[in-house]
This record gives C-alpha cells, sequence and structure tokens, in this order.
C-alpha cells in the first residue's frame, strides 16, 4: 500500500474523501507530506492536483481491566489537518509505539484515551469502531459493555458517531435505543486496493473538515446521505462459532444447544447478529422498514439509509467458483472492469445490462444482476472465518469455467 497507488485507485472505486489510515505513524506521515498538502479547509489534496481529499485519520486500541478480563476497545479519530495530528502523536507517544506495524495500543481505560485525545486535538472526531465485533467493540460479546456510558462514562456525549464494522449494518444499530442520535458511519480498513472502499459513506454538502463534523455530528449542514455496506453475513463475526473446529452457529441453534463447541466443548465466540438480538429493545416490525430502489430505510427513525453490496471481485470469484487462494484469471477481469470509466460502485448499481456484457463479460454482468436482485446465497462467517458468497448452482459454474476455457 502506498500513496501513490491509493491515489490511483480511488478514482476507480468512485471515492471523494478517502481517510488517511494511521496518521501516527512516522513513515507514513513522511510519505503523506511527500504527496499531499493542506487545503485549507481541514483536509489534504494532492500536490498533483485533482478533486480527491484526503482526512487524517488513525484507529487507536484501549485496552484495560474489566471484570475478569480485559476489554479492548477500537476507536476511530479523524484530525484536522497536520497541526493537530502532531500534537496528538506528541501527547500520545509515551504511552504506545507508534512506529509499530500495528494498530496503536494504549494501557488505558476508553474514557480515558478520549479524554487524551481531545485534550490534544479539541477538534477531532472519534467513532466507535465496528460496533458490533467480539473482541474490539463496545458491545462486542467478549467486552460486555451494553452502554456508550457504560464504557465511555462521562464522555459518551463526545463519542461523535459509530462505524458498523464488515459484519453488522446499519438496520442492526437502529434496533438498540442506546444508539438513538448517534450517526452511522461506514468505512473500510484498506488493507489492500481492491477492499478500498468495500464500505464507504455517502455525503451531501461542503467537502471541508467542517463539514464532516457536521455530518458526523448530525448538525444542520453537510449530511449523511447514506452508507454502503458489505452483506453482513460475509463478515468473518456475524454468526456464533469455534474457527478450530469449524462449528457455525446461528443464534437460534445456540439458544438451544448451548454456548459451547459440540466438537471441543470450548466457548464459542458469540457473533454480532447474536449480541444485536441480546441488546435490541426493538423488534424489526417497531422499525417500519421500506426498500426503496435498493435502499433501506427505517419510516419511524428517518435516520439514513443504507444499500447493501457485494464487492465486485466477491463476484467474480464466485461466477468462477474460486474460493480461497487469489486466482489470475479473476484478477485480470476485475482490474480490466476498473480500467475504464465506471467507477466501481456504478459497475455494481447502475451499469445496463448490455454495458455490463461489454465491460465484463456474460458471465460476470449476470452474476452482478442477480446479486442486484439478491439472487445468491450466502454461508455466513463466525469466529473470524469469511461468509461464503454462492451466486450460481454447481452445474451452472462448471458450465460458465468451460466457456472460459473455450
Amino acid at each position: 500500500m502506498s500513496l501513490q497507488n491509493l491515489l490511483q485507485w480511488a478514482p476507480r472505486k468512485g471515492i471523494d474523501l478517502l481517510g488517511t489510515g494511521d496518521c501516527l505513524h512516522p513513515g507514513w506521515c513522511e510519505e503523506l507530506s511527500d504527496f499531499l498538502v493542506e487545503d485549507g479547509s481541514g483536509l489534504l489534496r494532492p500536490k498533483q492536483g485533482g478533486a480527491l481529499r484526503f482526512v487524517l485519520t488513525v484507529e487507536v486500541e484501549a485496552i484495560f481491566p474489566a471484570g475478569e478480563r480485559d476489554a479492548r476497545i477500537h476507536l476511530l479519530v479523524v484530525v484536522p489537518g497536520r497541526g493537530a495530528a502532531e500534537r496528538l502523536r506528541s501527547d500520545l507517544g509515551s504511552h504506545a509505539d507508534l512506529g509499530a506495524e500495528a494498530i496503536p495500543s494504549f494501557r488505558m481505560t476508553a474514557a480515558e484515551l478520549a479524554e487524551r485525545i481531545l485534550n490534544a486535538s479539541p477538534q477531532a472526531l472519534l467513532a466507535a469502531a465496528h460496533i458490533w465485533s467480539p473482541c474490539s467493540s463496545v458491545y462486542g460479546s467478549k467486552n460486555g459493555f451494553s452502554s456508550l456510558a457504560e464504557c465511555f462514562g462521562g464522555l459518551a456525549d463526545d463519542i461523535a458517531c459509530v462505524e458498523t464494522g464488515l459484519s453488522s449494518d446499519p438496520g442492526m444499530c437502529w434496533r438498540f435505543a442506546d444508539l438513538d442520535g448517534k450517526q452511522v458511519l461506514s468505512a473500510s480498513a484498506a488493507n489492500s486496493l481492491r477492499n478500498l472502499g468495500r464500505e464507504c459513506t455517502l455525503f451531501r454538502g461542503d467537502l471541508s473538515y467542517t463539514g464532516l463534523t457536521q455530518a458526523l455530528k448530525g448538525l444542520p449542514g453537510t449530511c449523511i446521505q447514506g452508507t454502503i455496506e458489505k452483506v453482513s453475513e460475509l463478515g468473518p463475526f456475524f454468526f456464533n462459532g469455534h474457527r478450530e473446529c469449524q462449528i457455525a452457529k446461528s443464534p437460534i441453534e445456540t439458544h438451544f444447544e448451548g454456548r459451547r463447541c459440540p466438537a471441543c466443548r470450548k466457548e464459542l465466540t458469540i457473533g454480532a447478529f447474536q449480541r444485536m438480538l441480546e441488546l435490541a429493545t426493538r423488534s424489526p416490525e417497531e422499525l417500519d422498514i421500506v426498500v426503496e430502489q435498493g435502499w433501506i430505510r427505517s419510516r419511524r427513525l428517518k435516520t439514513p439509509p443504507f444499500r447493501k453490496s457485494i464487492p465486485l471481485h466477491s463476484i467474480i470469484s464466485a461466477t468462477y467458483g474460486v474460493k480461497g487462494r487469489e486466482s489470475r484469471t479473476v484478477q485480470n477481469l476485475y482490474e480490466k472492469a476498473l480500467s475504464g470509466d465506471a467507477t466501481e460502485r456504478q459497475i455494481l448499481f447502475d451499469l445496463a445490462e448490455a454495458d455490463l456484457t461489454t465491460l465484463v463479460g456474460q458471465q460476470v454482468a449476470e452474476g452482478i444482476l442477480r446479486v442486484r436482485e439478491g439472487y445468491f446465497k450466502i454461508t455466513p462467517g463466525y469466529d473470524g472465518v469469511w461468509g461464503q458468497l454462492d451466486i450460481f448452482e454447481e452445474r451452472e459454474t462448471a458450465e460458465l469455467m468451460q466457456l472460459k476455457l473455450f
């Protein structure tokens, strides 16, 4: 991953504003300085020009005793410009190795870490990351907090928003009254270029740090128009399960069969879906859910809608029955699809069948159309194991492979 690659790939993905990630890492900060300059609004722009903007971000971890085990809470931090990032780096540098190739980890409570960040940069925005994931989130089953106040104390109101993560979506957040009034953000760790923007947030209004603040805090002005969410069942912590024994359990199965692995009797990792059901204060019926042109919204809560998505690379892989290891065929098709004028989001949601066929071929075009219409099947992810996508029956996949060979 490099700044040059991000500059090249963000337009292919239809991204206008990109978080830098790890703005406290000295080496990465040097690379950011080589390619980006401040634009006067709290954001950064490429030295070479262009419409793309960056905002300085970092994900941090607080580790602290909570009951019989340590809690691990991840926060997404957004800061307005290099000066704020430098002050934050100066204040936090004595508490963690900021040059390590890992998320900066701090031995202090989540409230103490949030307070230090806001003291160093009062305009910083804090988001509770991947809010339902088991191991490193506020509501995660391994941490056990049942409210933001229980985790952050008097600083709960300073948590501007929550981020859904890959194993949940806004619909799950809507069912829990503790999140009423909090904006729901969707973002995606860019650990590879193809994963860039697999989840994202759409804004309407001013592209500036002030506009971003208005949107993430729900203030008048710039607002969140909606979010794009990778189908949460594909996430690695949706169902309950035990990775070592390859055991996955739905909440209903867990209710009747217990929380221990039937193979080794160790405790199952309780996934995001069950944890949400345990804390939910509303039923799905109370939300009055409607789907309009692919967008899912609650008529009761009137919160920004979301749209479910499956990344193009995953659709291509499922079309040709490729599982696990990388495939050169899949990668070539993926890069070819993004080499034209259409962004990945336009390919997934907007292009007509004829245009899709010209761009990616008949087989992949059929896969995209089936996903748009909901004609696919998922084996949900669990305990760190990603969910499995199937678009075609085995017979159809075999026929497609034969067509590809000839």
